[in-house]
């Protein structure tokens, strides 16, 4: 393990990226019970859902992102070959960016009706950790000397 090898961004990446895994199971939605045609059915005992339960397709983009994010840490701390960062820093900022934007639409739109569903705290603490793996991966990818 090399420790002065690891820079500000990789550590932003890597602690956004694990912050995003805990969160995905907080409440990000809080929904009005019942039965919405065409979208959902939320149960009584069921009102607040995290990310794994009321965002059906966005959630595995989320769990890859926070998973490069992780990566991008984890191959800085072992690095032999600087070929391992700089790909999934690269990965990082590719998919983070389309990722981060579709998280922010799906807080602006949730998902079934729009008077039905309320935003929890899990909502904005993953967008912020979305924003914090894309940031971290870019500010290392544009980092041009490696210690």
């Amino acid at each position: 393990m090399t420790l002065t090898k690891v820079r500000a961004g990789d550590v932003l990446a890597g602690l956004g990226g694990l912050v995003l895994l805990a969160v995905m199971f907080a409440p990000w939605y809080h929904f009005l019970e019942g039965v919405y045609e065409g979208t959902r059915t939320i149960a009584p005992n069921d009102t607040s859902q995290s990310a794994w339960e009321a965002l059906t397709v966005l959630r595995f983009p989320l769990a890859i992102l926070a998973l490069l994010g992780i990566a991008q840490l984890a191959t800085t701390l072992f690095e032999r070959t600087p070929a391992y960062p700089v790909a999934a820093e690269v990965f990082a900022t590719a998919i983070g960016i389309p990722i981060t934007i579709w998280t922010a639409i799906r807080l602006i739109d949730a998902p079934g009706p729009d008077f039905a569903a309320d935003l929890r705290w899990g909502a904005w603490v993953g967008l912020l950790c979305c924003l914090a793996v894309t940031a971290g991966a870019c500010w290392s990818l544009r980092d041009e000397q490696r210690p």
